[in-house]
């Protein structure tokens, strides 16, 4: 009898304490607005050629608009302000210079898969798959080409070219796992981005994330599987062509610039892993292109915002 009330006891316990817990975890995160998170497409080192009509400052002002608490960058947590920084897309520490002056806090995001590992997929891709991939962005360049004249903000964040990006990734590069992985693990690394983003963001009440055009699709489901609304807003700037950064933001490029060349002239103590991203892209052209470009003044009637 003592062995039956015991267990009875133990059941009645179990089914009351988890209740408990549930309903006061529930009522914790009541207390907590969702954000308001808004997704831009960047274009990297596109944003220096005129003909875009999406300088740099285009993107500087659309997120300034928004009025963000914190804006969500393409830096990992382990290159920001360090020695990989320039690795990264340039418009991501142009805009992590800028947050003091513009008044949010800018959280690096990014994540990556090691190059050893993605370059030995990128081997072994399926020929089928190379090719429907390759079709794909020939339609995807085509569609671009007709709207030559518009500001590449309009053209690219059209439902059009976001369709053709969710299906690139979604039905043609992550169904096949050598084409994810070749694609740095796009999938994994979008889910990762989102979390960062949105860990490194509480209490925020604007969050701002700015990745590569080709992102966005995948944030925003990452986003919403997690039950947040997420907002591509319209464009908000009348572009100026105007590319011209403060002397911060070129002091910092150049600094990036600096590290790159010695991770590549093995000068500084680097990862073999740093060393092959490194000598594999095109990041110190791409920064030696960004202060050049940065310093000149197109436009001497237009101010940055």
């Amino acid at each position: 009898m003592i062995k039956a009330t015991t267990i009875q006891l133990i059941t009645s316990l179990l089914l009351v304490i988890p209740v408990g817990l549930f309903a006061q975890s529930t009522e914790k995160s009541s207390l907590h607005t969702q954000p308001t998170i808004f997704l831009i497409g960047a274009i990297h080192n596109m944003h220096f050629n005129q003909g875009g009509l999406y300088s740099i400052n285009d993107l500087l002002f659309q997120v300034q608009e928004l009025k963000p608490d914190v804006v969500c960058g393409e830096i990992s947590p382990e290159a920001y302000n360090n020695t990989m920084e320039g690795y990264f897309p340039p418009e991501a520490a142009f805009l992590a210079e800028m947050s003091t002056q513009l008044g949010y806090r800018f959280v690096p995001a990014d994540w990556r898969i090691d190059y050893s590992t993605q370059d030995l997929a990128s081997k072994h891709v399926p020929e089928h798959t190379k090719k429907r991939r390759s079709e794909l962005l020939s339609t995807v360049q085509a569609e671009i080409k007709s709207r030559e004249g518009e500001s590449l903000y309009d053209v690219l964040h059209d439902n059009i070219i976001l369709n053709y990006l969710d299906s690139l990734y979604e039905r043609i590069v992550g169904v096949d796992p050598l084409a994810e992985i070749s694609a740095g693990s796009w999938n994994e690394r979008n889910r990762r981005i989102a979390e960062n983003g949105l860990r490194a963001s509480a209490q925020a009440k604007t969050v701002v994330f700015v990745f590569g055009i080709d992102h966005i699709p995948q944030i925003k489901s990452h986003l919403e599987k997690l039950g947040y609304k997420v907002v591509i807003p319209q464009r908000m700037f009348s572009p100026n062509k105007n590319n011209k950064v403060t002397a911060n933001v070129i002091n910092r490029w150049q600094r990036n610039l600096n590290n790159l060349k010695a991770i590549s002239d093995k000068k500084i103590d680097a990862t073999y892993d740093d060393y092959l991203k490194v000598t594999n892209s095109n990041r110190i052209k791409d920064l030696e292109e960004a202060i050049f470009k940065g310093q000149q003044q197109l436009q001497p009637n237009i101010e940055l915002p």
